[in-house]
């Protein structure tokens, strides 16, 4: 049975992640011109519901990115979604899908029809793709505390 937000974001919690403030409408719609200008999928509603709700979620190596880089005291900062999706620009592999979390192991995007997926974190080749875009962010933060 697939999940909605809110039972992703309290399944989560539940395991300890760390979530941040909510995103503003604004600042959503930046990110999503900026994702298009970079010829990357745009947000999926998915992911508008989530950065409605929080902007990044960590859980020990996995993350979630957000709109905007995240400055944590005595860590790195999470980058934004823009600027992982920066870093990686013209990877062909990589091209009309938006990196939306990562962790040790794997990289995770959604395509053009929000349809999301695991990569290879090396040959960014596709490893398997999900039906339920809730259960692709869980595998990615819960990987993360392995």
């Amino acid at each position: 049975m697939a999940m909605n937000c809110d039972e992703f974001l309290s399944a989560i919690k539940s395991r300890g992640a760390t979530m941040f403030a909510p995103a503003n409408r604004g600042t959503i719609m930046l990110t999503n011109t900026s994702l298009q200008n970079m010829h990357c999928a745009m947000l999926p509603m998915f992911m508008i519901d989530l950065y409605q709700k929080t902007t990044a979620i960590n859980l020990g190596n996995g993350y979630i990115f957000g709109p905007t880089e995240i400055a944590r005291p005595h860590a790195y900062p999470i980058p934004s979604i823009t600027d992982i999706n920066q870093d990686f620009s013209g990877m062909q592999q990589i091209r009309n899908k938006t990196i939306f979390g990562r962790n040790d192991l794997f990289i995770f995007a959604f395509d053009a029809f929000g349809k999301t997926k695991m990569l290879d974190n090396l040959t960014l080749r596709t490893l398997r793709e999900y039906d339920d875009p809730y259960r692709a962010l869980t595998d990615c933060l819960i990987a993360g505390k392995i």
